[in-house]
């Protein structure tokens, strides 16, 4: 059986974090924003993780805690921390949730360690994850580590993907071509169409990234994202227009995108300070 194309457009929809008077990035998640379609999913998931011995905090990220979820269009991502190694439980969970709660497009429970939680990565000189947590994240249960994480101000520190994203891009197209070529159809198509909306969606955030200190202003939401980087870049609005095109239906090989890529770390290293 051959997977059917999406017939998706991409819409307008999201919106860029303010700032409060101090220039510190306010998140915009919230309990209340969750609807009441997404609530006992995000209760199922956090219940599930704190049953377990040794998780310390659970937090969710993405359009539902912002009130922006479109029900069999948008991904759910979780984020717990623990030093116990629970792969196996994560994947049963997620095949649980997803059978029981099937609006919901692609579930990820992620398992963060305290060492992975404190790791700079170079160029930036504060954790990333202290970053994702406190800017763009909502803690659902256990301890709130967010509390003793001092704010963030717009700046090289929000950066998420520009200055990873040729060795990622490299590693999904070696990902994808290492794929067996005994697959059924169906099953290689859901993994290739995953990987390609996972990339793609670096290279429009990172598309937005190029801009970011020369707006003052910040967003992962993808239309806005490719918004922004066809101000800037208008000769390329129609490149980034058919990445954002593939965020959502994952339909083509992003090896095309090699070129924008490049283009991409190139303006990243001239226009965002290396600390």
């Amino acid at each position: 059986m051959v997977l059917q194309p999406l017939m998706i457009e991409p819409q307008r929809i999201g919106r860029f974090l303010a700032t409060d008077e101090l220039g510190y990035v306010k998140p915009d998640v919230a309990m209340d924003l969750i609807g009441p379609v997404w609530r006992p999913f995000v209760d199922f998931v956090a219940g599930a993780l704190m049953r377990r011995n040794g998780v310390y905090s659970v937090y969710i990220r993405g359009s539902i805690p912002r009130g922006l979820a479109i029900e069999n269009i948008s991904d759910a991502d979780f984020i717990y921390i623990s030093e116990q190694d629970f792969e196996r439980q994560d994947h049963a969970m997620e095949v649980a949730a997803k059978a029981r709660f099937p609006f919901a497009r692609d579930i990820k429970v992620f398992r963060l360690s305290r060492a992975e939680f404190r790791k700079i990565h170079h160029p930036q000189r504060r954790p990333y994850f202290h970053m994702l947590l406190k800017t763009q994240s909502l803690f659902l249960a256990g301890e709130d580590v967010t509390k003793s994480i001092e704010p963030f101000k717009l700046g090289p520190d929000m950066v998420s993907h520009v200055f990873a994203l040729a060795s990622e891009f490299a590693k999904s197209q070696a990902w994808l071509s290492r794929l067996p070529a005994a697959l059924p159809d169906q099953q290689k198509q859901s993994l290739e169409r995953s990987m390609h909306v996972w990339i793609c969606k670096r290279i429009a955030r990172s598309g937005f990234e190029v801009t970011m200190n020369r707006t003052d202003r910040f967003t992962r939401d993808l239309y806005l994202c490719y918004e922004q980087f066809a101000e800037f870049y208008p000769e390329r609005a129609e490149q980034m227009y058919d990445v954002l095109v593939n965020c959502l239906t994952g339909e083509k090989n992003p090896a095309p995108y090699g070129e924008l890529v490049e283009f991409l770390v190139r303006e990243g290293l001239r226009l965002l300070p290396q600390g």
